[in-house]
């Protein structure tokens, strides 16, 4: 039996491990080294180390290869680093010892070190920048240091920062209703709903986002941008096709959802208003302006449209260099490559009542806007994330930017960030002195 968008769902098919009841029954991450996972060597590699589309999210650790390749297994467009030189990254001198062994104490008492912590988080990759030079860079599950990772929700970020853009530059008004850029949309869920309660996930609508569930509607939504594939799905088969079957729920402005269907609805309204695709406005106005080592991509549905709310790929070092761009108040390489105002205003944050009652895990204290998620605490922390450990973390205070890679078994970050923000509050403290 189909449902209205046209998946027999399956409970076999979960495509994350659960969160709930303690730690899943998963490998060690040092127990599953990338380099001797072996996928995808041979010609052709052994069936069972081959990694497809419609399995690679299922089949655990295959995740841990798929997201540094993500562009040999979906189709994806370049946004070019541009032409000028490389921006240093000056290294300090080395206290990745120290780091290393930095005690954090957990919520239940236990002390881990930083280094334990890498090994639970599932990190791939680690870069720590202090006062704007390198304390702390590290690739436990990396093949190198130029290849690009899958940063999934990290995404959504950036193209909060491409709308607040064109808002300054009057192409588009945040007050204006989302069906003024999008008719396509006016019998969706998105009728009546504000471009900035989009930005801030404010916008009710009928759509579930729990990850570890086969039948919630972000499987609908993954198996129509391509994220996944699955011969039962008879659904839409790109992002425009599935975003006007999305109905209405509550009201408008009342409650707080995360929910990636919004940002891809604040994808569409970019490109509608700008006339640019999202990987060109990403390329004219951020990446190309950083000083960036590599080039970065941005993954497609079947018609060519990117994924607004989760398609980034992109290298640890440059995502760095994007972390000290926002840390600097968006002055980096010599120019102003974000509106400074864009940042205070990110700091200044959401509806944090909004927030409390949707009680995301680990998060209190915290709200949602322009599609960054808001500490407010004593250092303004700032941060993007993404599933399965993405993490990009601004402590303008402590003069702090971090990245963190990963492939985490569970998708959802709640399992995993009550720990993460006890480590970056404790890494804060350590490098202040």
């Amino acid at each position: 039996m189909f449902n209205a968008v046209g998946f027999a769902a399956r409970h076999s098919r979960v495509l994350f491990a659960s969160e709930e009841k303690g730690a899943p029954s998963f490998p060690s991450s040092a127990s599953i080294p990338l380099a001797e996972l072996r996928y995808m060597q041979g010609f052709p590699a052994p069936a069972d180390k081959q990694i497809n589309r419609s399995d690679y999210l299922v089949e655990y650790p295959k995740v841990r290869w798929a997201f540094q390749h993500m562009r040999e297994l979906i189709p994806s467009r370049q946004i070019g680093r541009g032409h000028g030189p490389v921006t240093a990254l000056p290294a300090s001198a080395d206290i990745s010892a120290k780091i290393d062994a930095l005690s954090i104490e957990m919520l239940d008492g236990e002390n881990i070190s930083f280094a334990e912590f890498l090994d639970r988080s599932y990190a791939d990759a680690m870069l720590i920048i202090h006062q704007g030079k390198v304390v702390y860079e590290s690739y436990p599950n990396m093949a190198d240091a130029q290849s690009p990772h899958m940063l999934w929700s990290v995404t959504k970020s950036f193209t909060g920062l491409i709308a607040n853009m064109l808002s300054l530059e009057g192409l588009l008004d945040l007050n204006s209703q989302v069906t003024e850029h999008i008719p396509e949309l006016a019998e969706s869920g998105w009728a009546g709903a504000t471009v900035q309660q989009v930005l801030d996930m404010t916008a009710d609508v009928k759509y579930s986002e729990v990850y570890a569930d086969g039948t919630s509607d972000v499987i609908h939504y993954g198996l129509s941008a391509g994220i996944t594939q699955s011969s039962q799905w008879t659904g839409p088969t790109s992002l425009y096709d599935y975003l006007p079957s999305v109905g209405a729920a509550r009201g408008h402005g009342e409650h707080f959802a995360y929910r990636t269907v919004h940002t891809e609805v604040l994808g569409w309204i970019i490109r509608r208003v700008s006339g640019k695709e999202l990987a060109q406005q990403i390329n004219e106005r951020i990446w190309s302006k950083l000083g960036a080592e590599q080039d970065a991509y941005i993954l497609l549905d079947a018609k060519g449209t990117e994924w607004a709310g989760a398609g980034l790929n992109a290298s640890l070092r440059d995502l760095g260099r994007f972390a000290e761009m926002l840390r600097l108040g968006g002055h980096y390489n010599g120019q102003q490559v974000v509106p400074a105002e864009l940042i205070t205003e990110i700091q200044r944050g959401g509806d944090r009542d909004a927030f409390a009652r949707f009680g995301r895990k680990g998060m209190d204290g915290y709200s949602y806007h322009n599609q960054w998620w808001v500490s407010h605490n004593p250092d303004e922390v700032f941060e993007a994330m993404g599933v399965h450990g993405q993490l990009v973390h601004v402590n303008s205070a402590a003069e702090l930017s971090l990245v963190r890679l990963g492939s985490h078994p569970v998708a959802s970050n709640d399992f995993t960030y009550e720990m993460t923000r006890r480590v970056t509050s404790a890494l804060a403290d350590l490098l202040r002195g």
